[in-house]
């Protein structure tokens, strides 16, 4: 089976065609996606001010309200693409796909029209034999909780989250926004947390994937588990896991 792996479109849609020639010519079998289909711009810049001006953010500034009306727009227009692909599509939500209710609503709605897209966050869905993808969006934060603003999540919401997996025998296979903290092929630190390794450790899956921590694709082996990070479609990169051959291969469709 040959899984392809994307994250962080922050809406930068003009590579996204390219991925249905690399689907057809490299017999993709199914494909996940781990995150920030939003670029939240608005969002971040009103973040920052209110924490320079000691306040609240508000989601009722005007140019938040507007860029919310974007927000809509890409969210279908992916959800479109991931259907438009004809095979099984799993995802879960990045940092920035929030508020939390707007994006389980248009995943919602994209998988009563779509019959091959699922989002997996908090949840699982079966794939071919006796695989399962399940996973847990969003950032994984020590303590701090948003889901307004920004999808940040506590460790231990996560881990109580995915709880499920112990009752499940099938071949596991799971996703998540954060990186575990091992670093991976020559970084000196992940910036994950601790709580992915933990996870990942505890249901040993056979796989996994992960957002990059500043972009960088690459692959680590954590116990058992082979976890891919396959760089920015941002920035037209991807990876394609030979689940057979457990072997990773990086592209970009520049």
């Amino acid at each position: 089976m040959k899984i392809l792996a994307i994250n962080e479109l922050l809406e930068e849609f003009r590579f996204v065609d390219r991925l249905l020639e690399v689907v057809k010519e490299t017999y993709i079998d199914a494909v996940v996606f781990t995150g920030n289909i939003l670029r939240a711009e608005a969002r971040s810049a009103e973040w920052q001010q209110a924490l320079a001006e000691h306040r609240a953010p508000s989601l009722n500034q005007p140019e938040v309200v507007r860029e919310r009306e974007n927000d809509a727009q890409s969210l279908n227009r992916f959800f479109k693409l991931l259907s438009s692909m004809g095979i099984p599509a799993y995802l879960v939500p990045g940092r920035n796909d929030a508020p939390e209710w707007f994006f389980l609503q248009a995943a919602f709605n994209s998988e009563i029209v779509a019959a091959n897209v699922y989002n997996v966050h908090r949840s699982f869905a079966p794939l071919e034999r006796n695989w399962i993808v399940a996973g847990y969006g969003g950032e994984i934060t020590k303590g701090e909780r948003d889901h307004e603003f920004f999808l940040r999540y506590p460790g231990w919401e996560a881990e109580f989250s995915l709880d499920f997996l112990r009752h499940l025998d099938q071949d596991k296979i799971l996703l998540f926004h954060t990186s575990p903290v091992e670093p991976y092929e020559g970084q000196v630190q992940s910036g994950g947390h601790e709580m992915v390794s933990h996870i990942i450790k505890t249901y040993t899956p056979h796989f996994a994937f992960c957002t990059p921590p500043g972009g960088h694709r690459g692959k680590l082996v954590l116990a058992n588990t082979l976890i891919v990070f396959p760089g920015r479609l941002s920035e037209g990169e991807y990876a394609v896991l030979d689940t057979k051959e457990r072997d990773v291969t990086f592209g970009n469709l520049k």
